[in-house]
C-alpha cells in the first residue's frame, strides 16, 4: 500500500519557507487554503501532500514558491510514496484523541501508553506538527497486542468508532479544530 504524503501546519510552512504561523494566521483567513480540505485529527488539520504541492504559484511568480529540496526531505522523512490531492484519498487517520476513543480510554491514558513505549501502542506512522499520527490500519493491526497489554482489560476496542473512522463519519473527540490561544480560553 502506498504511504501518502501528509502535511500539518508546520510541514506546510516548511516546504514554502514561511513562518509556521503563516498557514493558520494568513493563508486560511484569506481563503488561500481551507480546513475543509484537511483531515481533522486530534483537533488539528492535516492536508494531503498533493494539495500542498499544488498550492505553489508558477515558478518566477512572486509569492508561494515550493522548495523542492525541502519537499524531497519531507517525503523521505515520512517514507511517503504518493501525493494525494484530496482528503478523500487519505486513509483514516488516528491521533491520541481518536486512539483513546477507539479503545474506550482517555487521550491522557493513550498518551501515557505512548510515552511508556513498549508494546502497548505501535510506532506512529507520522509525527506531524508535533503530533503523533497513525493510519487506522496500523492501529488495528496492533490491536491484539494493545489489548493483551491492557491492565485489567481497561482498553476495549470500540467497533462503532472503528466503523465511523473507516467511513469518514467520525465525530468524536478530536474531530473538530481545537480552539487555540485567547479565543480558546474565553468562556461565554
Amino acid at each position: 500500500m502506498a504511504k501518502p504524503l501528509i502535511v500539518g501546519r508546520k510541514e506546510f510552512a516548511r516546504i514554502y519557507n514561511v513562518a509556521q504561523t503563516a498557514v493558520s494566521d494568513l493563508w486560511v483567513p484569506r481563503g488561500l487554503v481551507s480546513y475543509e480540505d484537511a483531515a481533522i485529527v486530534s483537533g488539528k488539520p492535516f492536508w494531503p501532500g498533493g494539495l500542498a504541492v499544488d498550492f505553489a504559484l508558477p515558478p518566477g511568480s512572486r509569492g508561494r514558491q515550493l522548495d523542492e529540496t525541502l519537499l524531497t526531505e519531507l517525503e523521505k522523512e515520512q517514507g511517503a510514496t504518493s501525493r494525494p490531492k484530496s482528503k478523500g484519498e487519505l486513509p483514516p487517520l488516528v491521533g491520541l484523541q481518536e486512539y483513546g476513543a477507539l479503545f474506550g480510554v482517555t487521550q491522557q491514558v493513550a498518551a501515557s501508553a505512548r510515552r511508556r513505549g513498549g508494546e502497548m501502542l505501535p510506532a506512529e506512522d507520522y509525527c506531524l506538527s508535533g503530533s503523533p499520527l497513525w493510519m487506522l490500519s496500523t492501529v488495528l493491526d496492533a490491536a491484539s497486542e494493545t489489548l493483551k497489554h491492557s491492565r485489567k482489560g481497561t482498553w476495549q476496542l470500540q467497533e462503532m468508532v472503528v466503523e465511523a473512522l473507516r467511513e469518514g463519519r467520525y465525530d468524536g473527540p478530536g474531530s473538530s479544530i481545537a480552539a487555540r490561544g485567547n479565543y480558546g480560553a474565553k468562556k461565554d
